[in-house]
């Protein structure tokens, strides 16, 4: 969690001139990181429908890889722009890219085409890059920064329904249903105005979390096969072929992280899954109190303090990661008895 705070004056003259960009561009494409989540996709569909509503003259694209759970129950097929449409448009489109920290981690990324880079993020601001930076690591998730952007404005520009639905299902991702650390009284009353324009809360909540038999097999199987250190770290691998024998996807396999995370004694949960296609492994982290976010960043990863992801190259690396955190939560300790 950031130590820094939340700077209004300044997040306002930011804001001030990201609409001054909207404003001025004809044709914006809007970015997001591979892999989404609920923020990344929600943050990314409420910014495109805001721009659409506000000012409907304008070409506004969504770009990015599927999704086989969130897409179509929670969101849009993305749009596919072909090599052509950006030789065509070449230094003629602005493109807005939302919680990614990296340009690594852009999906589908041709922003070298655009004539101006803006990021706009909620993770630490390792990578700055584009042309301007609106970041703010003190928050909870990238779709509350955008809906406070898009509440300053309120005066003058409606946020829709639509828009609604979608900022408030990002904001609800990345805070676990407002439970986490980073949840704040400004995350609140900006979702009490989100639940103003008449969103259904049951049916988003009933869409996001609906369960299958297949993630309830692997559940099952987490279960049967996760391991614990005395440090307190609960971990679980989940192998290529453990994905086809349970019917899953290898963005699933984060799926059940969180089912250690209030157990006592655990300071530390890893999901461990391999990424066949790129011959890796990808690895979340979640913590309660222990900072994760460095070792994260030893490993080709980042991210917050409670919530990392990174990459081994092989199972091999496993007990190294485990060591790496097993320090950290060593040092919390000791900063604890001090």
């Amino acid at each position: 969690m950031s130590t820094m705070p939340f700077n209004p004056k300044e997040a306002n003259k930011l804001f001030k001139d990201l609409l001054k960009e909207i404003k001025e561009n004809q044709v914006i494409v809007i970015y997001r990181h591979t892999l989404p989540d609920f923020d990344a996709l929600g943050t990314q569909m409420g910014l495109v429908y805001w721009i659409k509503d506000n000012f409907p003259e304008k070409e506004v694209h969504y770009v990015g890889e599927g999704h086989d759970k969130f897409i179509p129950s929670l969101f849009p097929q993305p749009e596919v722009l072909e090599n052509k449409w950006y030789q065509d448009h070449a230094k003629k489109f602005l493109a807005i890219v939302v919680d990614t920290g990296s340009l690594e981690r852009i999906s589908e990324n041709n922003i070298q085409f655009a004539s101006k880079i803006i990021k706009i993020d909620h993770h630490p601001n390792v990578e700055p890059y584009g042309n301007m930076n609106i970041v703010y690591d003190m928050l909870g998730s990238c779709a509350e920064l955008v809906a406070l952007f898009c509440e300053v404005f309120a005066n003058k520009y409606i946020v829709s329904k639509q828009a609604a639905e979608y900022f408030y299902i990002g904001i609800v991702g990345d805070t676990g249903r407002f439970q986490y650390h980073d949840t704040r009284g400004m995350t609140l009353r900006l979702a009490a105005d989100l639940l103003d324009t008449g969103i259904d809360i049951d049916s988003i909540y009933s869409r996001m979390y609906l369960s299958t038999f297949n993630s309830l097999e692997f559940l099952k199987f987490v279960l049967n096969t996760y391991k614990r250190t005395e440090s307190g770290i609960c971990y679980y691998v989940v192998s290529a072929q453990n994905q086809k024998d349970l019917g899953i996807s290898m963005n699933e396999g984060k799926l059940h992280i969180n089912t250690f995370r209030n157990v006592q004694g655990v300071e530390i949960c890893i999901s461990v899954t391999e990424d066949e296609a790129k011959g890796n492994w990808r690895v979340s982290l979640r913590s309660t109190r222990v900072k994760i976010g460095g070792v994260a960043s030893q490993f080709e990863g980042g991210g917050h303090d409670f919530a990392s992801g990174c990459k081994l190259a092989t199972l091999d690396d496993l007990p190294k990661l485990i060591n790496a955190l097993e320090k950290a939560i060593e040092e919390q300790k000791n900063v604890g008895t001090k």
